[in-house]
C-alpha cells in the first residue's frame, strides 16, 4: 500500500511564506486555521497547476487547513471524515510543510477495527475501535510536499520544542493513492 508520495511543488516557499504570515497574525493558542474564499483562491492559483504539472490531473482545491501543533504534541490516532460511512470524505491529502516539520513523524498503521464518530465534534476525525491489535506499518517525516493517505489510521507527533505548522489541502476530485 502507498501511504504517501512526495511531490514537487515550485510555488511551494510562496505558499509557505503566505502561510507564515497568516499564522503570525493568528491567536497562536488556536490548534489549525481553516482558509476560506479569497485565500482558497490564491492558494489554488499556487497549487493546482503544479498538481496538474506533476500529476497530470486537473484539480480544485476542496479545502485547506494549517495545522498547530504545539511542542511535543502528540495526536490521536485517527481516521478523516464526518461520518462513519466516509460520505464525500477525502482519501488523501497534499501536506506541505510550514514551520518546523523536521521532527514532526506522520504514522500509519494497519489491523481490523471499526469507526465511530470522534468526541471532537470540530474535526474531520473518526475515533478507531480497533478489534486487533494495530501495527505500524509506515513512518514518515514530512519535510517536502507529499500526498499523504488519509482514510487509513494514522496520526502525527512534535517531537520538537516549537510549534509545527502544516498546510494539509484536499482536493476535487480526490488524488487516488495506490
Amino acid at each position: 500500500m502507498e501511504y504517501y508520495r512526495e511531490i514537487d511543488i515550485k510555488s511551494w516557499q510562496d505558499i509557505q511564506q503566505f502561510c507564515l504570515d497568516k499564522w503570525n497574525n493568528l491567536d497562536k493558542s488556536l490548534p489549525s486555521m481553516v482558509f476560506s474564499k479569497d485565500d482558497l483562491e490564491y492558494l489554488g492559483q499556487l497549487i493546482e497547476p503544479a498538481v496538474k504539472d506533476e500529476l497530470g490531473v486537473d484539480v480544485s482545491i476542496k479545502s485547506a487547513i494549517m495545522f498547530i501543533s504545539a511542542p511535543k504534541f502528540v495526536q490521536d490516532m485517527h481516521v478523516d471524515g464526518f461520518t462513519i460511512e466516509r460520505i464525500n470524505a477525502s482519501n488523501s491529502a497534499l501536506n506541505l510543510p510550514i514551520l518546523n516539520c523536521n521532527e514532526g513523524p506522520m504514522y500509519w498503521y494497519s489491523g481490523e477495527y471499526y469507526l465511530t464518530k470522534s468526541k471532537m465534534n470540530n474535526l474531520k476525525y473518526l475515533q478507531i475501535n480497533w478489534t486487533t491489535e494495530p501495527s505500524l506499518a509506515c513512518r514518515k517525516v514530512i519535510t517536502k510536499p507529499t500526498l499523504v493517505k488519509i482514510n487509513v489510521p494514522h496520526h502525527i507527533e512534535n517531537l520538537s520544542d516549537s510549534p509545527r505548522l502544516m498546510l494539509s489541502i484536499r482536493f476535487n476530485p480526490d488524488i487516488q493513492l495506490g
